[in-house]
């Protein structure tokens, strides 16, 4: 309760610093909780907290978007009407990964192997299926499956968006953190992301893409009043 009430969906919903900054110290909390409390499943449990503190924030948000858009009128262009959400979701996406990179990366190998086991078989399988070979064209397919999925589930749920963006904030984090061990740690971290970049970024941002168009569209349908939502 105290955690849902630090983001307000009124208040901050334009301020994606704080939610980058709380979405770093919740992603935190619901690390040390999983662990604590669901041992063998650390990992997936994290994202499921992640999600349960969050989905009020952008439940609240939705409803005030959805007001906003039905007063504005039709002058406005899609990224500047909805660009409070776009904004939102990228700062919680970065905040979550900034955090579980560095949690990744600090703690021992025995530790992460149990916390993160989910994300990096994940990890394994994206870098796995990716070549520039006769796979390619099954690849691109396997995005754009992924981008509709996450579209739907988005779209259907709502917030459904927050759950996949949360998991693939995870297998990213942990991509990054892979990589950074193997360059020497914290210090390895960017040099970690720019690898990381062509291995796993096309099916990450197809997620991304995805859910908040999903969500974007949930809120369209589900406004009544008006039809004004792509101009």
């Amino acid at each position: 309760m105290v955690l849902e009430r630090l983001l307000s969906g009124k208040r901050n919903r334009k301020q994606p610093m704080l939610i980058f900054f709380l979405s770093i110290l919740i992603s935190i909390i619901s690390l040390f909780i999983s662990y604590t409390v669901f041992k063998e499943n650390t990992g997936l449990f994290t994202v499921v907290i992640i999600s349960l503190i969050m989905v009020p924030f952008m439940n609240t948000m939705m409803r005030y978007e959805e007001a906003e858009t039905e007063e504005s009128g039709r002058n406005e262009g899609f990224f500047k009407r909805h660009g409070d959400i776009i904004l939102a979701y990228t700062a919680l996406f970065l905040g979550m990964i900034f955090a579980m990179s560095i949690v990744f990366v600090i703690l021992p190998d025995g530790v992460v192997e149990k916390v993160f086991d989910q994300q990096v078989a994940e990890v394994k399988l994206i870098q796995g299926k990716f070549t520039f070979g006769s796979q390619f064209l099954d690849i691109l397919a396997n995005n754009f499956s992924v981008l509709m999925l996450a579209f739907l589930f988005s779209f259907l749920l709502g917030t459904g968006a927050v759950l996949i963006i949360s998991w693939n904030a995870s297998v990213l984090s942990a991509a990054i953190g892979l990589i950074a061990k193997s360059l020497g740690g914290i210090s390895g971290i960017p040099v970690a992301v720019l690898t990381f970049i062509p291995h796993g970024s096309f099916e990450i941002l197809a997620y991304f893409i995805g859910s908040i168009a999903g969500g974007l569209v949930s809120v369209a349908v589900m406004r009544k009043k008006s039809n004004n939502f792509w101009y």
